[in-house]
């Protein structure tokens, strides 16, 4: 019996031996076994925790994937009064993302196309404020015609160049705000998916530019009338006299006005600083552009008759 238990530890130990590693051979290219294990454990202690590597890539990952979302939710936010490249488009259906009620909170309104983000002004414009109608939308016709349930759009193409004029200037209250920046352009009526104006934007500027000049022109002839009886260097010169008026049946209208003054047609304001056609006795009898004569009266005259005699209405017979 002692015997076979001999025999049957001899395959295990036999095994054992092949296995255990000899002090004098090691494996090619490896060098001795501690050596080997010396090697090992280096390589362990200068690797970084599997666990830790991988948290650390997810949270990567994590930040990246938010940043993208942000710059989708916030196309342009914070990039102030740039151009195209810089902030960028909308279609009508992202800019209605921006009326204050979504999670971003933001408010963006559009005029004549241009974007503005608003949000400063969030009672005003947010959800509540009394121009909540323009928030998430080009509301531009709105803007001057002031029905903000049915016009709020921006279809302006049948309106007059005054009003024109008008929605150009509701655009730069809003450029020129110091608190509301411009982020975008709408792709639809005024720019189109390039970014580039549309005939109906160029249209709107020049009657806008056309009204303007024809104001200021009238504001000038306005105040070139006022100003044709002032003296020099501001000085307010005398006013004339103003005519004598006189009406008969008999002889119908006239002016006239005492010796040695000439009655002639001016231009004067009237108590709305509005010209008006007078008739004002002149010391001068010359006779210019601001100094006009009566029809039928001579330049030496002292009356002019204004309106003819009144016939007498025939009886029935």
């Amino acid at each position: 019996m002692a015997e076979l238990n001999q025999r049957r530890k001899q395959p295990a130990d036999a095994h054992a031996a092949a296995e255990a590693p000899s002090q004098d051979q090691a494996p090619a290219g490896s060098g001795s076994a501690e050596k080997r294990h010396g090697l090992g454990r280096q390589w362990r202690q200068g690797m970084p925790c599997a666990p830790a590597a991988a948290a650390a890539l997810l949270a990567s990952l994590a930040i990246l994937a938010a940043v993208a979302l942000l710059a989708r939710l916030l196309p342009g936010a914070g990039r102030g009064k740039g151009s195209l490249h810089q902030a960028g488009l909308f279609t009508a259906e992202q800019l209605a993302r921006y009326d204050g009620t979504r999670g971003n909170k933001l408010v963006y309104l559009a005029v004549m196309g241009e974007v503005f983000d608003v949000s400063p002004g969030a009672r005003h414009y947010g959800p509540g404020g009394g121009y909540s109608r323009f928030a998430g939308r080009d509301a531009s016709r709105s803007y001057v015609t002031g029905r903000f349930a049915t016009d709020a759009h921006d279809d302006v193409a049948d309106l007059s160049g005054e009003q024109m004029a008008e929605l150009v200037r509701w655009r730069d209250f809003y450029v020129n705000h110091k608190e509301y920046n411009r982020v975008g352009w709408v792709v639809g009526r005024f720019y189109d998916a390039k970014g580039a104006a549309t005939p109906l934007q160029q249209t709107v500027q020049a009657a806008a530019a056309a009204h303007t000049a024809a104001v200021a022109a009238a504001e000038a002839a306005k105040a070139a009338g006022a100003a044709a009886f002032e003296g020099q260097e501001g000085e307010q010169a005398p006013q004339p006299d103003p005519c004598n008026v006189k009406w008969t049946k008999a002889e119908g209208g006239s002016v006239y006005c005492p010796a040695g003054k000439f009655p002639r047609r001016v231009i004067r304001p009237d108590w709305q600083g509005q010209p008006q056609e007078q008739c004002a006795c002149l010391a001068s009898s010359d006779v210019s552009g601001t100094a006009r004569l009566y029809e039928g009266c001579s330049e030496e005259a002292a009356s002019c008759r204004t309106s003819p005699p009144q016939r007498p209405r025939a009886s029935a017979g």
